[in-house]
This record gives structure tokens, sequence and C-alpha cells, in this order.
């Protein structure tokens, strides 16, 4: 019985996890809207010392040791997509961020939320805030980031949690940088 229940929750997470995935692949090729190349999805593995760096900047953990990207190929030029998680009031609200060649958030979107109620932070008027945003942003709930009735719990989480991807950027670019130069030699 017990092997039953492990079998069936472990074939239950790969479910998920293909449905964010689809989600999020969906997501970005709806916002360019034209053809791009879009790598497969990357695990990157946050160094301890970055990690609690960013935390203790923005105030908030990750929610995992890693997080999943895409490299995404548009006009000569590349952006990133990064999926993470934050916590709402007591659930995770999963989340993409795309990224432009300057390191700016061009696109955001909601991809799971599983709280009953604040869903309203999926909402565009509400996500454009954080248009061209950057690493050195680091946008304040109530004062550069308007709330939402409600939602209070979540927006201040959202708010953190694209600060601390625009904060890790830096460090996934330059990590795909010393990759691609070691395959090169």
């Amino acid at each position: 019985m017990k092997k039953f229940i492990l079998i069936n929750l472990i074939l239950l997470t790969c479910i998920l996890a293909s449905d964010l995935k689809d989600k999020s692949i969906n997501e970005i090729k709806s916002f360019y809207n034209k053809e791009v190349k879009i790598s497969n999805r990357i695990k990157f593995s946050i160094p301890k010392n970055l990690k609690n760096s960013i935390q203790a900047e923005t105030n908030q953990k990750f929610y995992r040791n890693q997080i999943f990207y895409w490299e995404i190929e548009v006009d000569d030029k590349k952006h990133y997509a990064l999926l993470d998680n934050t916590i709402g009031k007591t659930m995770p609200i999963t989340f993409l961020v795309l990224f432009n060649e300057n390191q700016e958030v061009i696109h955001s979107s909601i991809i799971k939320y599983r709280e009953a109620y604040g869903g309203e932070i999926s909402g565009r008027n509400w996500l454009n805030q954080f248009l061209y945003m950057k690493k050195d942003s680091l946008f304040k709930f109530g004062r550069d980031i308007d709330g939402i009735s409600g939602a209070t719990l979540s927006v201040k989480s959202f708010t953190k949690g694209i600060s601390k991807l625009s904060l890790l950027l830096p460090h996934i670019i330059n990590k795909n940088k010393k990759i691609n130069v070691y395959k090169a030699s």
C-alpha cells in the first residue's frame, strides 16, 4: 500500500511539473507572439553564499535551492525567462518573469495561484508595475508597488520574489558565459 501511494505521489508530481512547464512555455510564446527560439528548461542550482546574500537583501527566502529558466533568442538578442515560487498567505505562488538583454523585466505572469483569495495579482494592470525593473530597482510594496485589498501578503511576497530573480539573473548569465567559453575551447 505504501509503495502504491509513493508511486502515485511521484506520478502526480511529474504531471504537475509538466503542467507548469507547459504553461510557462505557452506564456513565453504568447508574450512574444512571433517565432522565437526557446531553449530546453535549464535548472540553476543557487550557490549557498549567493542564496544567503540575495535572501538578506530582499528579506525573503528562496522556496527551493534551485530555479528553472529558459534562454530565448529573439531578434539576435538573448532574453531569459525565470520560473520560481514564493509563498502567498500559506501556499506557493508559481510565477514567470521574462527579462530582456538589458536584464530588465519585460513581462511577468502568475503561472499557478493556489490561494482562495488574492488572485487579483494575476491581473495585467497590476503586473505591469514591474516593467523595466532591474536588479538595482528592488521595488518596495506601499512605496513603489500598489497594494490590492485582500491580497496584501501575496503582493508583498510577489514583489520580493521578483526582486530576488532580478538579483539572481546576472549570476545565471555569468554562469552561462563561463560554460560557453569552456565549450568553445
